[in-house]
């Protein structure tokens, strides 16, 4: 049970029932012999609930500048509905499953990406929350929104807290699942991706535009002891096991 994997969910297995029931089922199967950390975002849904509001959002380089008044929503779409929600599905499936945000147990400190915004980006974890929950038999799952140092409400890439707790922990595996079958690579899968053969490709483009610092950042964390990342997408039960062992997906060692 010392192997660990934090996992971050979306695309498909965010918006499909079925498709969750499926990787819940998986993940209840794969806890007998790993042990998981599961981190969720929930973009769409914010969007949807601040609209109603009458807040539109804003976005600069695919990132969203969260405003004051969004924050609120925020924390209530992915703090509290979405969260819970995923807690009662795993609860329903019988594996014990406890949810947090960044506050709970200082987690993750964050702080502002720029004046005024509370979209922000991880400057410390503390895992031991996190530690005691595994220990224990819990399975985490953890929103990514946390605090800045005077106490306000930041919102932060779910990609980017799923990283941070993953070099934070030294887990065995940094598991992204997407809509994408990994990295491509004139429309084929790269199967295995390492430093040299990264900058190579970055060079000569052959990975390019957002998928560029999805890659750069994976190497990084696999230089502070990440084992290895892969990035795939989750259609069925088997996926998310094909995509540890290499069978699917890009293993980014």
């Amino acid at each position: 049970m010392d192997t660990l994997y934090v996992l971050k969910m979306g695309g498909r297995a965010a918006s499909s029932k079925e498709t969750l029931a499926e990787l819940i089922e998986e993940l209840g199967e794969l806890r007998k012999s790993s042990r998981f950390v599961f981190v969720h975002g929930g973009g769409a849904e914010v969007t949807k609930v601040s609209e109603v509001f009458g807040l539109k959002p804003v976005f600069r380089n695919g990132i969203r500048l969260t405003s004051e008044a969004e924050m609120d929503i925020v924390d209530m779409v992915l703090a509290g509905k979405m969260n819970k929600a995923l807690v009662r599905l795993f609860a329903a499936r019988g594996i014990p499953a406890v949810g947090l945000t960044g506050v709970d147990g200082d987690l993750f400190l964050a702080q502002p990406i720029e004046e005024g915004s509370r979209t922000g980006r991880v400057v410390d974890v503390n895992p031991g929350v996190l530690a005691l929950l595994l220990d224990h038999g819990y399975l985490p799952i953890v929103a990514s929104v946390s605090r800045d140092r005077d106490g306000g409400g930041i919102n932060i890439n779910a990609d980017e807290v799923a990283l941070e707790l993953a070099k934070a922990m030294k887990a065995r595996g940094l598991l992204y699942l997407s809509d994408i079958p990994g990295v491509l690579k004139a429309g084929t899968v790269m199967e295995r991706i390492d430093a040299e053969t990264a900058a190579r490709e970055i060079e000569g483009g052959g990975i390019t535009g957002g998928m560029i610092p999805k890659v750069t950042s994976s190497l990084e964390a696999v230089k502070r002891g990440v084992g290895f990342v892969g990035i795939g997408e989750y259609r069925s039960k088997g996926d998310l096991e094909a995509l540890i062992s290499g069978k699917k997906g890009t293993k980014i060692v």
